[in-house]
């Protein structure tokens, strides 16, 4: 999964002219409407003030992508509260590039956990068997002892129970992050937008072939030993384990909320009004409003997407 995504050479991510929109594999919040920035910062603006007015206001972005997330994230607030946007120093962060040494401010991002790429394990009676990949004439599983002990620990922690046969997804990449994260940051928020679960969640479905997936032109795809280098691989992330790793670093967490109840949270119901004072109507406009129908149709992306709020050491 990491050579597949973030090979400098043939990596999906490093090497693919389009990701995104129409002519990608996927789309995502940001690249939908603005609007989904326009109340990422309203949000901003209360942990800003939660803060106490740090300056410098550190906004550090964790997957990039096309920039588009940032930009409008950064034009509202010049546009509408210059005096804070005068305080921001913003750090975009991709995989392999380091994060700021000193954090005060928030660090956010928005699909960045789920394409860390992970460890598979597979439930074998009383035992976790670690699942590897052969590569010879074809590409094979084979099951085996588990490489770290911290898997161990990250399945008592994510998962209520274990299903015989079942697969399971294990994100140490994400454990190390947060870890990371807790090293540097001051006084901060971590908010984190991505598709995922908690225990209850998990246990409603059937998941007996863990969440790992592939996107393609738009299509979904369950093997990921095909397209290399040239489909999307994810996995979903466990916020159960988020939420323990923060809390065991002190972090005081919000509850957990789909994107769309973070939206009407932090003004969803004023930017649409705003919209419509604008001309959303209008026939010029069409784009945009079938950008808004996408990002808040039922059912659709606002309702599958999670956010996390987390707060490190600021009060």
């Amino acid at each position: 999964m990491d050579f597949c995504l973030y090979d400098p050479g043939q990596g999906y991510y490093t090497t693919q002219e389009t990701i995104f929109g129409p002519q990608g594999d996927y789309y995502t919040s940001p690249y939908t409407h603005p609007l989904f920035a326009h109340s990422l910062v309203s949000a901003f603006v209360h942990y800003f003030e939660l803060l106490a007015r740090p300056r410098p206001f550190h906004l550090v972005e964790l997957g990039v992508g096309e920039g588009f997330l940032g930009r409008d994230i950064l034009g509202r607030l010049k546009d509408r509260y210059p005096e804070i946007f005068d305080c921001v120093e913003y750090f975009p962060v991709e995989v392999g590039v380091d994060l700021p040494e000193r954090i005060q401010g928030i660090v956010f991002s928005n699909e960045f956990f789920d394409a860390l790429p992970v460890h598979r394990v597979r439930v074998r009676g009383s035992e976790v068997r670690e699942i590897y990949v052969s590569v010879g004439d074809q590409i094979l599983e084979v099951e085996g002892e588990i490489t770290d002990p911290r898997i161990l620990e990250y399945m008592r922690t994510g998962f209520n129970e274990w299903r015989e046969g079942w697969e399971y997804e294990v994100n140490l990449r994400m454990v190390e992050m947060l870890k990371d994260l807790d090293r540097r940051i001051d006084s901060g928020v971590v908010l984190t937008v991505d598709y995922g679960y908690d225990w209850g969640e998990y246990d409603s479905r059937d998941r007996p072939h863990g969440t790992l997936l592939c996107y393609h032109r738009h299509e979904v795809v369950t093997d990921p030993y095909i397209n290399l280098g040239r489909q999307d691989i994810t996995s979903h992330v466990n916020f159960e384990v988020m939420e323990q790793t923060g809390s065991q670093l002190g972090w005081k967490s919000e509850p957990l909320r789909t994107q769309r109840r973070f939206l009407l949270d932090w003004g969803l119901e004023e930017r649409l009004m705003e919209e419509e004072a604008q001309g959303l109507l209008n026939s010029e406009r069409m784009e945009e409003r079938l950008g808004l129908k996408t990002l808040l149709a039922p059912g659709g992306i606002s309702d599958t997407m999670k956010v996390l709020v987390q707060h490190v050491r600021n009060f």
